[in-house]
């Protein structure tokens, strides 16, 4: 019976929808509700565009069908579900979940009592359509409740697996993934049971194959999402600071060519001035020192010609050893 209810509260839209064959409850799901995504990736159905707030519900075309006591009577059950039925409505267009399966239950009783309390033991066929009405209700209630449930499964099973590849600082092996992913659908499967009346549980979750496709999905092209590249490239730098963390220990030696330049003019040597600095192209630059000195007055007895050259030029090469 939950599932006519489904497919009757829905006929008039499905024409709307593609012509690809769909099931019909499928049909149901996609005229129910709008598309929305997580990331981007994966296609959920999400609530409704406009305000399902502002739309007549079935309880409320019962309650206007029928006149005198019959017809207060609806009135009355159909107002006490109402202010139950739009607080949850805001709720699904918050992406609040809620446990709608009690609390649908309670809430049907509560309105059949108010109807009695008018009708008394009467009108038992419009108490039966006011029942039959608030469970098609509720059956809308519960596919936008059950999108939500499919929307936090994805989320928390993307959240599970980001913690566990920054934790292995590496790809997760397939058995970890498929553990992860079992988990998450058996949380998922409790979320949507939770989400059944009583009366509606034979009915179970007429979404479960398409919800547990979109978590496969997830958990086997986790590496290829923004979350998944970006601890990829992550683990790529720290091998390379690694690597070259590992290459710097040890002995290097290195060398590198100097120029040694010291001008002499004639003087006493009263004048001393020395620097250092590169010579040469930036990528390959040689040490410069560069000296005056003016003591070409001075004679030097220990040397062939006692006169000092003007000009001298010497190479030279520095080596450089390092030890890490």
């Amino acid at each position: 019976q939950a599932a006519e209810f489904l497919r009757a509260d829905f006929a008039m839209d499905c024409p709307r929808l593609p012509r690809r064959p769909r099931p019909p409850v499928a049909c149901l799901a996609l005229a129910a509700v709008a598309v929305v995504t997580l990331g981007g990736r994966w296609p959920l159905a999400g609530l409704a565009v406009r305000d399902p707030r502002a739309e007549e519900s079935a309880s409320q075309k019962v309650a206007a069908t029928a006149g005198g006591t019959c017809g207060e009577a609806l009135v009355a059950g159909q107002q006490r579900f109402e202010s139950a039925r739009q607080q949850w409505l805001g709720d699904c267009t918050s992406q609040r979940p809620i446990l709608l399966g009690s609390l649908a239950e309670q809430t049907e009783l509560f309105a059949l009592n108010a109807f009695d309390q008018v009708a008394g033991q009467s009108c038992q066929a419009e108490r039966k359509a006011l029942q039959d009405a608030i469970r098609k209700d509720v059956l809308y209630i519960f596919q936008l409740q059950r999108v939500i449930a499919e929307r936090q499964a994805l989320e928390e099973l993307n959240r599970k697996l980001v913690k566990k590849m920054t934790q292995r600082g590496g790809p997760l092996r397939i058995q970890e993934k498929i553990d992860l992913l079992q988990q998450e659908v058996e949380a998922y499967k409790s979320s949507v049971q939770r989400l059944l009346p009583s009366w509606a549980s034979d009915m179970g979750d007429p979404a479960q194959q398409s919800a547990e496709r979109h978590l496969g999905e997830l958990q086997f092209t986790i590496e290829e999402s923004a979350e998944g590249q970006a601890l990829q490239k992550q683990w790529e730098d720290q091998r390379l600071q690694d690597l070259m963390s590992r290459r710097a220990y040890g002995v290097s030696v290195s060398l590198d060519p100097a120029l040694r330049v010291l001008i002499r003019p004639e003087g006493i040597g009263n004048l001393q001035v020395f620097s250092e600095g590169p010579l040469g192209p930036p990528s390959h630059p040689a040490d410069m020192n560069l000296g005056i000195m003016n003591d070409g007055s001075i004679a030097d007895v220990y040397r062939e010609h006692p006169v000092p050259p003007f000009l001298s030029v010497q190479p030279a090469v520095n080596v450089n050893l390092n030890l890490r």
